[in-house]
């Protein structure tokens, strides 16, 4: 296994549950387990309301809501269900949050409505919208603390997790692989490449996901002062543009009863570059000069959202104003800088990003390519899903 954040440690445990004989190992580049992406989100355990009928993550997203709210009940994992409000502000966004209440629906979301002004006011005092719609089933976990608790049941379970194990080179000697790092070098019989914003990478060392890459997307976020925290209860989102995977400039409830604005997501120019963090200039050129990202920034309507996004990075003010479409009586001053994180957006052959989690698999491999929001929330789903295909596989092969 290759990756230690929710969703490597989340197959690494399932394997393991499932198959006790079998030597799991953890190789993480990092001193840490989840030291990026799944400690760097928002926190938040999704619905199922914006994923479209028929994908994977409409498919997994509801299970894996109720898979993890269990997990953290059983494991202390601070969670609270605060729910999600949708607003609608104007007709055109009426028919968005009737689109999702279909799709949540559709999906098997619990309880999904929509409500006037009058009865948002009952769920969220300050928000001002039209109508709104509210998912109950949302919720917020604290995330850093989730990752923690997944890791350590994998390892009492029997998995065993090497940190500072950049893997370097993949050699396939024909019955095994080896996974070479600095110092030791792992063969193994079966690879999972859950490596995130290096997913594209490790499996290139196999020559698998040719036609993908990754293109870092960074998001901000800012926080509510500790006397502001009151103006917000639960999830409060703007109604999405549901031709892009991203869902705007939000504000979330955490469980420790902060309030976080945000995130934006603009393009980053490195895959590890957060706020105030430099510029990898051999990534970012690698990037600019990549064809599919060429075709990516040619298409009209991507340029034009991602010119959105990076005026929202450039402009504490844009923010503001996104966070006050939301709850008006928000003030820039009410605004202080917080974590930023990068959402690991894969990108195919024809510049288009990928909406849907997408793997590639062999006969000795399984590679994670895209696993973006709701990633987290399907970790434990997921995973099942993974286990199933990576056994079902190695029968077959058994058999052959």
């Amino acid at each position: 296994m290759v990756g230690a954040g929710i969703v490597g440690t989340s197959i690494a445990r399932e394997i393991k549950s499932r198959k006790p004989d079998k030597t799991v190992i953890i190789l993480e580049k990092e001193g840490r387990v989840g030291a990026h992406t799944s400690s760097r989100n928002s926190g938040v355990i999704h619905s199922g309301i914006n994923q479209k009928p028929g994908g994977l993550k409409a498919k997994l997203c509801v299970r894996g809501n109720a898979l993890l709210k269990d997990f953290c009940r059983k494991e202390g994992v601070p969670i609270e269900e605060v729910g999600t409000v949708v607003l609608a502000r104007d007709d055109t966004e009426g028919e968005v949050i009737r689109e999702l209440q279909q799709r949540g629906t559709a999906n098997g979301a619990a309880k999904v409505k929509i409500i006037g002004r009058e009865e948002l006011k009952k769920v969220e005092p300050y928000a001002e919208a039209r109508e709104a719609l509210v998912s109950p089933s949302g919720a917020i976990v604290d995330n850093a603390r989730l990752i923690a608790a997944v890791a350590q049941d994998a390892v009492r379970r029997g998995v065993s997790v090497s940190l500072d194990s950049k893997v370097r080179n993949i050699v396939d000697r024909g019955d095994h692989l080896t996974a070479e790092t600095k110092n030791v070098a792992y063969d193994a019989k079966y690879l999972i490449n859950c490596s995130g914003l290096y997913a594209d990478k490790v499996a290139w060392m196999m020559d698998c996901g040719r036609d993908y890459c990754i293109i870092p997307f960074r998001g901000d976020y800012y926080r509510l002062t500790p006397e502001k925290s009151y103006l917000v209860k639960s999830m409060i989102y703007p109604a999405p543009n549901l031709e892009m995977p991203f869902l705007g400039v939000h504000l979330t409830k955490r469980t420790d009863g902060a309030v976080i604005v945000g995130p934006n997501a603009s393009l980053a120019l490195g895959r590890e570059k957060y706020r105030d963090a430099g510029v990898n200039w051999v990534e970012a050129l690698e990037m600019v000069f990549d064809l599919r990202f060429g075709r990516l920034m040619s298409d009209s309507g991507f340029f034009k959202v991602a010119m959105h996004e990076a005026w929202l990075t450039l402009s504490k003010g844009a923010f503001v104003k996104a966070a006050q479409s939301l709850v008006p009586t928000i003030k820039g001053e009410d605004l202080v800088p917080d974590q930023s994180g990068i959402r690991a957006q894969l990108v195919n052959r024809n510049g288009k990003l990928v909406d849907d989690f997408l793997f590639v698999q062999t006969d000795k491999s399984f590679h994670v390519l895209n696993a973006v929001s709701p990633a987290m929330t399907c970790g434990l789903s997921f995973a099942e899903h993974v286990a199933n295909l990576v056994f079902d596989e190695q029968e077959k092969s058994i058999s052959r």
